[in-house]
Protein backbone atom coordinates (compact mmCIF):
# COMPACT_ATOMS: atom_id res chain seq x y z
CA UNK A 1 0.00 0.00 0.00
CA UNK A 2 1.25 3.34 -1.19
CA UNK A 3 2.69 5.73 1.58
CA UNK A 4 2.57 2.93 4.39
CA UNK A 5 4.53 0.38 5.90
CA UNK A 6 3.32 -3.03 7.73
CA UNK A 7 5.53 -3.65 11.17
CA UNK A 8 6.27 -7.18 11.90
CA UNK A 9 3.83 -8.64 14.62
CA UNK A 10 4.13 -11.28 16.91
CA UNK A 11 3.38 -14.38 16.24
CA UNK A 12 2.26 -17.30 18.47
CA UNK A 13 1.10 -21.43 17.63
CA UNK A 14 -2.33 -21.88 18.48
CA UNK A 15 -1.95 -25.37 17.23
CA UNK A 16 1.04 -27.49 15.90
CA UNK A 17 -0.14 -26.95 11.98
CA UNK A 18 -0.98 -23.53 11.71
CA UNK A 19 0.49 -20.17 12.78
CA UNK A 20 -1.34 -17.33 13.98
CA UNK A 21 -1.19 -13.49 13.77
CA UNK A 22 -3.21 -11.85 15.97
CA UNK A 23 -3.09 -8.07 14.86
CA UNK A 24 -1.49 -6.02 11.86
CA UNK A 25 -0.21 -2.68 12.41
CA UNK A 26 -0.16 -0.36 8.96
CA UNK A 27 2.19 2.61 10.26
CA UNK A 28 1.79 5.92 8.70
CA UNK A 29 -1.48 4.94 7.11
CA UNK A 30 -2.82 8.72 7.28
CA UNK A 31 -0.41 11.25 7.13
CA UNK A 32 -0.84 14.03 10.33
CA UNK A 33 -2.48 16.24 7.97
CA UNK A 34 -5.06 14.21 7.10
CA UNK A 35 -5.20 13.06 11.00
CA UNK A 36 -5.83 16.74 11.95
CA UNK A 37 -8.27 17.14 9.10
CA UNK A 38 -10.70 13.91 10.45
CA UNK A 39 -10.34 15.58 13.71
CA UNK A 40 -11.64 18.91 12.78
CA UNK A 41 -13.83 17.77 10.58
CA UNK A 42 -15.50 15.12 12.84
CA UNK A 43 -15.73 18.04 15.67
CA UNK A 44 -18.83 18.92 13.95
CA UNK A 45 -20.73 15.50 14.67
CA UNK A 46 -23.26 14.92 16.93
CA UNK A 47 -21.31 13.26 19.98
CA UNK A 48 -22.97 10.59 22.48
CA UNK A 49 -21.97 9.58 25.81
CA UNK A 50 -20.88 6.14 25.06
CA UNK A 51 -21.29 4.56 29.07
CA UNK A 52 -21.66 1.03 28.91
CA UNK A 53 -22.39 -1.37 31.59
CA UNK A 54 -21.09 -5.06 32.37
CA UNK A 55 -24.49 -6.21 30.85
CA UNK A 56 -24.33 -4.30 27.71
CA UNK A 57 -26.98 -1.56 28.03
CA UNK A 58 -26.33 1.96 28.39
CA UNK A 59 -25.53 2.83 31.84
CA UNK A 60 -25.09 5.87 34.88
CA UNK A 61 -24.14 2.79 37.41
CA UNK A 62 -20.60 1.98 38.20
CA UNK A 63 -20.43 -1.57 36.69
CA UNK A 64 -19.40 0.23 33.06
CA UNK A 65 -17.17 -0.81 30.98
CA UNK A 66 -16.73 2.16 28.45
CA UNK A 67 -16.43 5.82 29.33
CA UNK A 68 -16.06 7.96 25.83
CA UNK A 69 -17.95 10.38 22.92
CA UNK A 70 -18.52 8.80 20.17
CA UNK A 71 -19.80 10.17 16.94
CA UNK A 72 -20.80 8.59 13.18
CA UNK A 73 -19.24 9.17 10.10
CA UNK A 74 -21.32 8.11 7.06
CA UNK A 75 -20.27 7.59 3.33
CA UNK A 76 -21.25 11.20 2.45
CA UNK A 77 -19.05 12.70 0.25
CA UNK A 78 -16.24 14.67 2.34
CA UNK A 79 -15.61 11.19 4.35
CA UNK A 80 -15.54 8.91 1.25
CA UNK A 81 -12.11 9.60 1.10
CA UNK A 82 -11.77 7.57 4.52
CA UNK A 83 -13.64 4.70 3.73
CA UNK A 84 -11.99 3.94 0.46
CA UNK A 85 -8.64 4.07 2.20
CA UNK A 86 -9.42 1.62 5.20
CA UNK A 87 -10.94 -0.38 3.15
CA UNK A 88 -7.48 -1.22 1.00
CA UNK A 89 -6.09 -1.69 4.48
CA UNK A 90 -8.66 -4.00 5.34
CA UNK A 91 -8.13 -6.31 1.99
CA UNK A 92 -4.19 -5.90 2.82
CA UNK A 93 -4.58 -6.96 6.42
CA UNK A 94 -7.55 -9.85 5.94
CA UNK A 95 -4.43 -11.23 3.06
CA UNK A 96 -3.58 -13.13 6.54
CA UNK A 97 -6.68 -14.10 7.71
CA UNK A 98 -8.53 -14.93 4.46
CA UNK A 99 -12.11 -13.96 6.19
CA UNK A 100 -14.78 -13.91 3.66
CA UNK A 101 -15.81 -10.32 4.27
CA UNK A 102 -18.21 -8.35 2.51
CA UNK A 103 -17.42 -4.66 3.61
CA UNK A 104 -18.15 -2.31 6.36
CA UNK A 105 -20.69 -3.62 8.56
CA UNK A 106 -21.45 -0.38 10.28
CA UNK A 107 -20.60 3.91 9.50
CA UNK A 108 -17.13 4.28 10.96
CA UNK A 109 -16.98 5.40 14.60
CA UNK A 110 -15.00 8.66 16.05
CA UNK A 111 -13.99 8.25 19.70
CA UNK A 112 -13.01 10.97 21.87
CA UNK A 113 -11.46 10.14 25.17
CA UNK A 114 -11.69 13.71 26.89
CA UNK A 115 -11.98 13.28 30.74
CA UNK A 116 -9.71 11.56 33.00
CA UNK A 117 -10.47 7.85 33.83
CA UNK A 118 -12.27 7.53 30.19
CA UNK A 119 -11.46 3.96 29.00
CA UNK A 120 -12.62 0.65 27.42
CA UNK A 121 -12.54 -2.39 28.89
CA UNK A 122 -11.87 -5.78 27.76
CA UNK A 123 -14.44 -6.82 25.65
CA UNK A 124 -14.77 -8.17 22.13
CA UNK A 125 -15.98 -6.63 19.05
CA UNK A 126 -17.74 -9.85 17.23
CA UNK A 127 -18.52 -13.65 17.68
CA UNK A 128 -21.74 -13.33 19.38
CA UNK A 129 -25.48 -12.24 18.71
CA UNK A 130 -25.57 -9.18 16.47
CA UNK A 131 -22.09 -8.44 16.37
CA UNK A 132 -21.15 -11.94 14.73
CA UNK A 133 -21.00 -10.37 11.64
CA UNK A 134 -18.10 -8.44 12.89
CA UNK A 135 -14.63 -10.09 11.77
CA UNK A 136 -12.09 -7.82 11.24
CA UNK A 137 -11.84 -4.70 13.55
CA UNK A 138 -9.47 -1.61 12.57
CA UNK A 139 -8.67 1.36 14.70
CA UNK A 140 -7.10 4.71 13.57
CA UNK A 141 -4.84 6.88 15.99
CA UNK A 142 -5.80 10.11 15.06
CA UNK A 143 -3.68 11.68 18.04
CA UNK A 144 -0.11 12.70 18.62
CA UNK A 145 1.46 10.63 20.58
CA UNK A 146 2.52 13.78 22.97
CA UNK A 147 -1.00 15.43 23.51
CA UNK A 148 -2.41 12.79 25.77
CA UNK A 149 -1.27 10.34 29.02
CA UNK A 150 -2.38 6.65 29.51
CA UNK A 151 -4.92 5.48 27.02
CA UNK A 152 -3.21 2.70 24.82
CA UNK A 153 -4.81 0.69 22.93
CA UNK A 154 -4.21 -2.81 23.73
CA UNK A 155 -4.58 -6.46 22.79
CA UNK A 156 -4.99 -9.23 25.32
CA UNK A 157 -2.68 -11.69 22.98
CA UNK A 158 0.95 -10.86 23.39
CA UNK A 159 0.99 -6.78 23.52
CA UNK A 160 0.23 -6.34 27.16
CA UNK A 161 2.74 -3.68 29.26
CA UNK A 162 5.36 -3.96 26.12
CA UNK A 163 7.11 -0.65 25.46
CA UNK A 164 7.53 -1.61 21.59
CA UNK A 165 3.72 -2.11 21.57
CA UNK A 166 3.29 0.98 22.97
CA UNK A 167 5.20 3.42 20.50
CA UNK A 168 3.75 1.76 17.54
CA UNK A 169 0.12 1.82 18.25
CA UNK A 170 0.44 5.37 19.81
CA UNK A 171 2.09 6.82 16.28
CA UNK A 172 -0.18 9.09 14.67
CA UNK A 173 -1.53 7.43 11.72
CA UNK A 174 -1.52 3.77 12.37
CA UNK A 175 -4.07 1.77 11.63
CA UNK A 176 -4.01 -1.62 13.86
CA UNK A 177 -6.12 -4.40 12.32
CA UNK A 178 -7.43 -7.48 13.88
CA UNK A 179 -10.19 -10.37 14.57
CA UNK A 180 -13.10 -8.87 16.28
CA UNK A 181 -12.78 -12.16 18.68
CA UNK A 182 -9.60 -11.01 19.62
CA UNK A 183 -9.76 -9.23 23.35
CA UNK A 184 -8.59 -5.88 23.75
CA UNK A 185 -9.04 -2.52 25.88
CA UNK A 186 -8.11 1.26 25.88
CA UNK A 187 -6.71 1.59 29.61
CA UNK A 188 -7.94 4.81 31.42
CA UNK A 189 -7.17 8.28 30.08
CA UNK A 190 -4.19 10.10 32.68
CA UNK A 191 -4.46 13.42 30.53
CA UNK A 192 -5.07 15.43 27.61
CA UNK A 193 -7.57 14.03 24.73
CA UNK A 194 -7.10 11.11 22.48
CA UNK A 195 -8.67 11.07 19.71
CA UNK A 196 -9.33 7.45 17.38
CA UNK A 197 -11.42 5.95 15.01
CA UNK A 198 -12.84 2.75 14.69
CA UNK A 199 -14.43 0.55 11.94
CA UNK A 200 -15.78 -3.24 11.46
CA UNK A 201 -15.23 -5.45 8.45
CA UNK A 202 -17.80 -8.02 7.92
CA UNK A 203 -19.40 -11.26 6.25
CA UNK A 204 -21.62 -14.19 7.47
CA UNK A 205 -20.98 -15.35 10.77
CA UNK A 206 -17.81 -17.66 11.92
CA UNK A 207 -19.12 -21.64 11.21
Amino acid sequence: MSGSSVQKTRQYVRSTDRQYISHRIFSKAFSPRQCERIIESSRDLQPDAALVSLGGASSDEHDLTRKARVSWIDQEENFLWIFEKLDKIATAANKTYQFDLSGFTEDIQFTHYDEPGSFFDWHQDGLQGELSVRKLSAVVQLSAPDTYEGCDLEIFSGSLDETWWKSLVRQQGTVIVFPGFEYHRVAPLISGSRFSLVCWFGGAPFR
